[in-house]
């Protein structure tokens, strides 16, 4: 089963350095529904919302694309998963998490990490003649990506502080973050962690075969940016997957799922297209290798370029661990319980190397997976009515409790809150 898997991987991303234009791809999605062919700002145009378009350049010279849901209320950053953009947050139109928390009143923004659709752009880089533009993995994104973001929206908006909410690669680029260049924890008032990951040891299934082929696969492509949004690896992806008759059932049934936890009623094969027309968005093969060794070495540390290069680069002969313990900031994970990339397992090794988790919400439903973060037809009834209460109530513990109240109880308060539907101002101190 794992050399099928490496197979079928290698195949779709084969001819990823092969660029179409934008018509040639949206002929291979022909028939699909419209959110599939809509990009970010007609989305949100058709679901009623203003976008506003920022461009933000990282200290390394990466030019972003940050989108805008203006609101009233406090900044709120969403950081995407590995291959999505911004799109990812906004295709369940009305029942998506940053419609929601726009409907809510809050400032949303949504970052687009570099080497996605939205952000293949740079100062003085081609990515479409230079490899040095594909050097960056999740690492880049911590130190650069979303620093460069934060400062630009409280630049903006005048805030001292914001909220971030990331799902899966979001999470692993704000641990980064917060470990590396730990000022930046003042500048987050708190951090939902959705499908958090710092930690690969325990994936099982094809993707735990995956992750151990990582080396191996690092040495067979011969190319840089991987399944790029206007690549022929896209237009592929887009065929099988939207215009064969078995397209959902291979796609969704034979590859997505076994990866990623079966769940088959929480996307169906309409909207499955409509992910299709959006995802993926490209990223980069270091990237890729990045998680594969982090499985493997069973340690959440930077990238390991082999013994001579490390030691030039960190002075040591094997990477930096990221220290956790760095990681102040307010935190919230939430956890789907059939989740085979963001395992229960490693999520509680992270969980007790963080200093400040005020609440560990694992979903109840048993075959909660992980993409089911961003699109289960019902993720904006059994998930987001949570994460929508956490950030209007449960962010000012201080406030709510003794100083000597240690950080460990409130989880089981968290807990006894759900269980009552009291809103959070209301608990008392035990």
């Amino acid at each position: 089963m794992s050399i099928i898997y490496a197979v079928i991987t290698v195949l779709l991303i084969h001819g990823a350095s092969s660029l179409l234009s934008p018509s040639a791809i949206k002929g291979t999605l022909m028939g699909i529904p419209e959110d599939g062919l809509l990009n970010f700002t007609q989305m949100a145009v058709k679901y009623n919302k203003s976008a506003e378009e920022h461009q933000v350049t990282t200290e390394d010279g990466y030019v972003l694309t940050l989108f805008r849901l203006p609101g009233d209320k406090g900044p709120v950053l969403m950081n995407h998963g590995v291959f999505d953009s911004a799109d990812g947050w906004i295709l369940r139109g009305n029942n998506s998490l940053a419609i929601m928390l726009a409907d809510a009143g809050y400032d949303v923004w949504l970052a687009n990490q570099r080497g996605c659709r939205y952000s293949r752009k740079h100062v003085s880089l081609n990515p479409d003649k230079d490899p040095e533009f594909w050097d960056y993995s999740a690492h880049e994104y911590g130190i650069y990506d979303l620093p460069a973001n934060i400062d630009y929206i409280l630049n903006a908006t005048g805030q001292s502080q914001l909220i971030i909410i990331g799902f899966s690669e979001g999470t692993t680029a704000t641990f980064i973050l917060g470990s590396t260049k730990p000022e930046y924890n003042a500048k987050i008032k708190s951090f939902v962690a959705l499908a958090p990951i710092a930690f690969l040891q325990n994936a099982s299934g094809p993707l735990k075969a995956l992750i151990h082929l990582g080396p191996l696969l690092n040495g067979l492509l011969p190319f840089f940016e991987i399944s790029g949004f206007f690549s022929l690896s896209k237009a592929i992806i887009n065929l099988i997957c939207t215009q064969l008759v078995i397209g959902y059932d291979f796609c969704f049934g034979v590859f997505f799922n076994p990866l990623i936890g079966p769940h088959f009623e929480a996307i169906d094969s309409s909207f499955f297209k409509v992910i299709i027309g959006h995802f993926p968005a490209g990223t980069s093969k270091k990237n890729l290798i990045h998680y594969s060794q982090i499985g493997i070495r069973s340690t959440f540390a930077a990238y390991d370029y082999g013994t001579l290069k490390n030691l030039e680069i960190y002075g040591a002969f094997v990477p930096p661990s990221y220290d956790l313990g760095k990681v102040t900031m307010k935190v919230v994970l939430v956890s789907g319980r059939n989740d085979k990339v963001s395992a229960i397992a490693d999520v509680q090794i992270l969980r007790d190397k963080l200093p400040n988790v005020v609440d560990w919400n694992i979903l109840e439903d048993p075959l909660y997976n992980h993409l089911d973060h961003l699109w289960a037809v019902d993720a904006h009834k059994v998930e987001y009515p949570y994460v929508i209460d956490m950030l209007a109530n449960c962010f000012f513990f201080k406030h709510l409790y003794a100083d000597d109240l240690q950080i460990i109880a409130i989880p089981k308060l968290m807990r006894s809150r759900m269980r009552s539907n009291r809103p959070c101002s209301e608990i008392q101190r035990l």
